[in-house]
C-alpha cells in the first residue's frame, strides 16, 4: 500500500509536468526578424542608356499604312524609376513602381512612361553571404510611348498598352535610420513598351538607392 499512496500523493501535489521545449524553439525561429531586409521598401534608380522606337500614329485608319510609319535609330537618353514595396522575406520583395524615360538623336525624340507591379528576388541571400546583395527584378504593367520627328512633316507614333521590364542589380548595405538601413549599387535592365500602334525598347545602366524598414 505504501508505494500506491506515494504515487497518489505525487499526482495530487500540484507540481507542473515537464513540457518539451522543441515547439517553443520552432516558434521563436519563425518570429525571428529578417536578417538582411524587411518591412517597407522605398527606392529609386537613375541612369542612362540606349533606346529605340517605331510605329504609327494612334489612329486606326493609319496603323499599318507604310506611308505613316516612323522608326528611329538608336537614341541616347535617361531613365528614372521610383518603387514602393514590401520585403516579404530576405529573398523576395513585391510592390509597385512608376518610371519615365526620354531619349533623342539628331532626327528623333522619344518618351516612355509606365507603372504597375514590381518583384525583386535575391536567390543567394543566406546561401552565399558575399552575394546576398545580388538580385534580379521584373516589372509589369501599363506603358505609354511616343516618337516624334525633329523635322517637320514626318508622322508621329504613339500608343498606350503594355510594359515589361527585366534586369539585375547588386546593392551594398550602409547606414541605419528609424530601425532600417540603406542599400546602394548598380542596376542594369531592359524595358519594352508596345501597343498596336507603337513599340519602344531600351537598355539602361543606372544607380540604385533603396531604404529597407527592417533587417540589415
Amino acid at each position: 500500500m505504501l508505494p500506491l499512496l506515494l504515487a497518489l500523493s505525487t499526482l495530487t501535489s500540484g507540481q507542473p509536468a515537464a513540457v518539451p521545449t522543441g515547439t517553443l524553439e520552432s516558434v521563436n525561429e519563425l518570429d525571428a526578424p529578417h536578417r538582411f531586409r524587411g518591412g517597407l521598401v522605398i527606392g529609386a534608380t537613375v541612369g542612362a542608356g540606349l533606346m529605340g522606337a517605331s510605329g504609327y500614329p494612334n489612329n486606326v485608319t493609319q496603323i499599318g499604312d507604310p506611308s505613316y510609319y516612323s522608326a528611329s535609330a538608336w537614341m541616347g537618353g535617361t531613365a528614372e524609376t521610383l518603387f514602393v514595396m514590401g520585403a516579404l522575406t530576405d529573398y523576395l520583395s513585391f510592390g509597385f513602381w512608376f518610371g519615365h524615360s526620354s531619349a533623342s538623336n539628331r532626327d528623333w525624340h522619344s518618351s516612355g512612361d509606365g507603372g504597375g507591379l514590381r518583384v525583386e528576388v535575391f536567390p543567394l541571400a543566406g546561401l552565399v553571404p558575399s552575394l546576398e546583395g545580388w538580385g534580379v527584378l521584373g516589372q509589369f504593367g501599363l506603358g505609354s510611348a511616343k516618337l516624334t520627328s525633329t523635322r517637320p512633316g514626318l508622322p508621329e507614333a504613339s500608343g498606350t498598352q503594355s510594359f515589361v521590364g527585366a534586369g539585375t542589380f547588386y546593392e551594398w548595405s550602409f547606414g541605419h535610420f528609424l530601425g532600417g538601413h540603406f542599400g546602394v549599387g548598380p542596376n542594369v535592365e531592359f524595358d519594352a513598351i508596345w501597343s498596336q500602334a507603337v513599340e519602344r525598347h531600351g537598355l539602361t545602366v543606372s544607380a540604385r538607392l533603396v531604404f529597407y524598414g527592417g533587417g540589415g
